[in-house]
């Protein structure tokens, strides 16, 4: 094989001369001329020459809100000042409540307990418009000197009351089962019939009922009234707590027929409600709310004490919190004995609805005859200490009693 001759050596790059790969090296400007943009300034002064330290570019002086510890200090400085603020304002607001929207309210809601009435005679019932209108002062009446009964409402006495049919006083339309509010000079009476209303229970009437004691005009609170539930004072919203157990079958029918009398006289700025208790439950005309006095919800009322039946044991637990739940003024509890279950769990239950005993409660003890309330008149302790506990009532009343008045 013939050999290659060799290749003369490559001369190095003369001195300047960029090394390959290199971009070229740009000819320095003339004399004056002035770089392009972009170019670094080149000469004395320019970066990183030789000999010159690089100048500090220096920005404008900042203001006292634009300090970086003023920035962040002043948003959590302003949000503490509101929310102080707020708190007393707050504060304020609480203290302006309590010294004067609270006792005005308490004062507007305060019931008339049957003590304060004792004097006067017992409570009456409609207020009216007489010379002497007094809510402490029983009511009464002018034009019949010979009659009247203590728990009557009206000025003008009115034929025979059929409660079964939701009746009471006279009006004067046909005598349909409708109630109608009968409100006289006096006020008062509760007519049967559309009267001259609409024959929903807002006719007009002629003011007669049953008739009221003779004397000055006026007085009476709103009831209700009567030999049973008759210490109801102004209390506008009540419930009714009924024992319907076993140990009830014979005194049912007059039971029903006093509820009635105390829904009949409701007003219908009132509202209430009405509880069963035996075994462990209850049974109520509205287990969620009161309803108001008016006439459909009293002839629902009746309906719905007409459906109930004594039977079972008995356990008012059930019962009583369901009332306390409604959250009335005013709570009437009835039983025949208070030999439940747990008389303690009873009282402790009571206490613990109603601390700061807002709601009175009174309690009856309802006897079929004297020798029924001789027997149970160990039972009395519990029910006088419900209701002296919460400002309330107690009495017991026995149905022999009631048949002969």
């Amino acid at each position: 094989m013939a050999l290659q001759p060799a290749l003369p050596p490559i001369p190095p790059p003369p001195m300047g001369t960029p090394p390959r790969g290199a971009p070229p090296r740009m000819p320095p400007p003339p004399p004056g001329a002035v770089p392009p943009p972009g170019l670094p300034k080149a000469g004395p002064g320019a970066p990183g020459a030789p000999g010159e330290e690089e100048e500090q570019e220096i920005g404008p002086s900042l203001s006292f809100m634009q300090q970086p510890w003023v920035q962040n200090i002043l948003p959590f400085v302003t949000s503490l000042t509101v929310h102080a603020g707020i708190i007393v304002l707050g504060f304020v607001a609480i203290g302006l409540y309590t010294h004067t929207v609270a006792p005005l309210l308490e004062k507007e809601q305060t019931i008339i307990p049957e003590a304060t009435l004792a004097d006067a005679g017992p409570p009456g019932g409609v207020p009216n418009n007489g010379p002497n209108n007094d809510p402490f002062k029983q009511m009464m009446q002018d034009t019949t000197p010979d009659g009247g009964k203590p728990d009557g409402v009206a000025n003008k006495a009115g034929p025979t009351v059929d409660l079964q049919a939701a009746g009471g006083g006279s009006g004067d339309g046909d005598a349909s089962p409708s109630i109608g509010l009968g409100m006289g000079s006096l006020g008062g009476g509760h007519g049967v019939g559309g009267g001259k209303g609409d024959g929903s229970g807002g006719g007009t009437g002629d003011g007669s009922g049953p008739l009221a004691m003779f004397g000055a005009p006026g007085g009476g609170a709103i009831g209700p009234h009567g030999p049973v539930f008759g210490s109801g004072g102004n209390a506008r919203k009540i419930v009714f707590v009924c024992d319907s157990t076993g140990s009830m079958l014979n005194k049912m029918a007059s039971l029903k027929n006093e509820l009635q009398k105390a829904v009949q006289g409701l007003k219908p700025v009132q509202s209430f409600d009405v509880i069963f208790f035996h075994d462990e439950k209850c049974l109520a005309l509205n287990m969620t709310e009161m309803v108001s006095a008016t006439p459909d919800s009293k002839r629902l009322a009746f309906r719905f004490l007409d459906d109930i039946t004594a039977s079972g044991t008995t356990d008012p637990l059930p019962a009583i919190e369901t009332a306390f739940k409604l959250q009335p003024q005013l709570i009437y509890l009835l039983s025949d004995a208070a030999d439940f279950p747990d008389n303690k769990a009873v009282l402790e239950l009571c206490r613990r609805s109603n601390p700061g005993h807002k709601i009175k409660v009174n309690t009856i003890l309802f006897y079929e005859n004297a020798a029924e309330a001789e027997q149970n008149k160990d039972s009395e302790d519990l029910m006088v200490q419900i209701a002296k506990e919460s400002g309330g009532n107690f009495k017991h009343v026995i149905m022999t009693d009631l048949e002969n008045n």
